[in-house]
């Protein structure tokens, strides 16, 4: 075959898989209901969700469509000025996907209803900040405060550890995914990795506009998961239940509480004051998700304790002298069936996921105590 033969058969091969991109691009836009990726890459935070984005988008978790806007800065709410107005009082909620809440609207979210609690318990000019973002961790929460949060000046910082994920997170042994993370050098000095995931221009473009490529991304993610739980084992968000802990797991924990220090440390520098606050796992408030959650302990010959989280937390805070509410007392009383299959006592998406709206208006009542007290007591 000759220079020009291979030439036109390369055109028209290149012809044949862009208008099956186009078809299979046309067909999920038309038979189902996927949105954009709200989230880039960001070497300075880890990810971030798209600055300036506003539109109606579906959101498969709660099978609705959700009104959802981020700021300049790609946090969810209106823009907000980086001075606060004259005796304003601002909190700023710092979290993964559980404080994001990306399938509740904005006015049903934790931070808009803790905003609500404040206003009303304490007339004055409150602004609550939702900084959660999908994905993250607490050392890419962190960079969030050093990066962006810290000019907004708030008086209060909460963050919010998801024992759903969080832990696991925070180590490079056991999750790998855009987002900042940290490790502990020989002097058990806290340092920042390099970030592994330099942005790809095309992916973000295909995030951005190609709705098939959303959602093949999705497809091999429930793939995935589906195969894992094939095997019956521990998944590595699972390991935070773990007691006794295996060295990964203990080092993520070391790695957790010197991230800690730091924002405790940065904090008072700032005169700002803060919180940490406990987020369960939907497994640790129904019974029926808890045994599986321990069969597949016992398939893998790890022992599993339900609030090994809270305790490992509370000692932290203790340690480093940070105030600490841990959510699962709460939601443990407001779900007395303690079965996830009865629609009437979920507190979570599905009964397993994200909270609903029932779990953030909970979580917004048990916060909005300790955020007073700390604002009382000062840094």
């Amino acid at each position: 075959m000759n220079a020009r033969g291979l030439l036109a058969n390369l055109a028209l091969l290149l012809a044949a898989l862009v208008a099956a991109f186009l078809l299979a691009e046309a067909g999920v836009r038309l038979l189902t209901p996927y949105s954009p990726s709200l989230l880039v890459a960001d070497p300075v935070v880890g990810k971030r969700f798209l600055p300036g984005f506003a539109a109606r988008i579906h959101v498969p978790e709660c099978g609705c469509e959700v009104d959802v806007r981020f700021d300049r800065e790609g946090l969810r709410g209106p823009d907000r000025p980086y001075a606060k107005p004259p005796g304003a009082k601002r909190v700023a909620l710092v979290g993964d996907s559980m404080v994001a809440a990306i399938a509740t609207a904005e006015d049903k979210t934790l931070a808009a209803r803790l905003e609500r609690l404040l206003s009303a318990s304490r007339p004055a000019a409150w602004e609550v900040m939702n900084a959660g973002v999908s994905s993250s961790s607490t050392g890419s929460e962190l960079a969030l405060y050093r990066a962006v949060l810290e000019r907004y000046a708030p008086d209060l910082l909460v963050v919010v550890f998801w024992v759903g994920n969080d832990l696991a997170d925070n180590s490079y042994e056991l999750t790998r995914a855009p987002r900042l993370y940290f490790d502990l050098d020989s002097s058990g000095r806290l340092v920042q990795l390099p970030f592994a995931f330099e942005p790809n221009p095309v992916g973000a473009w295909l995030d951005r506009w190609s709705r098939f490529y959303v959602w093949q991304k999705a497809a091999f993610r429930q793939l995935r998961g589906g195969v894992h739980a094939a095997t019956r084992g521990l998944e590595p968000v699972e390991l935070v239940f773990a007691d006794p802990e295996p060295p990964p797991v203990a080092r993520a924990w070391a790695i957790t509480g010197a991230l800690l220090r730091a924002y405790r440390d940065e904090a008072a520098a700032r005169g700002t004051a803060l919180v940490l606050v406990a987020a369960p796992s939907a497994a640790q408030v129904y019974d029926d998700l808890w045994g599986e959650l321990e069969a597949r302990a016992g398939s893998d010959a790890q022992t599993v304790v339900r609030e090994h989280p809270e305790a490992r937390l509370a000692a932290i805070a203790r340690q480093e002298g940070i105030p600490f509410l841990a959510l699962l007392p709460a939601f443990r009383a407001a779900a007395p069936a303690r079965d996830s299959t009865r629609s009437g006592e979920q507190l979570y998406y599905e009964g397993r996921y994200h909270w609903n709206d029932a779990g953030n208006a909970l979580a917004a009542q048990a916060v909005h105590t300790i955020v007073l007290t700390a604002l009382q007591s000062g840094p």
